[in-house]
């Protein structure tokens, strides 16, 4: 029962959680190319243009 309600979970949210992913990739790869301060400077980008996505789609476009 439980595995159904995952596997409806991911199948619907598959787009949202490869976005994440793929942000989380590209703040690690900062990271480690260059310093932690770059790093932390790509994650508030990153966060701040998530806010804006929720914002956008929150209020209909």
């Amino acid at each position: 029962m439980n595995f159904i309600k995952v596997k409806n979970f991911l199948s619907s949210h598959i787009h949202t959680l490869l976005l994440l992913l793929g942000l989380m990739a590209v703040n690690l790869a900062i990271s480690f190319l260059t310093n932690a301060y770059y790093g932390l400077l790509a994650l508030g980008i990153t966060l701040i243009g998530l806010a804006l996505l929720i914002n956008f789609e929150k209020k209909g476009g």
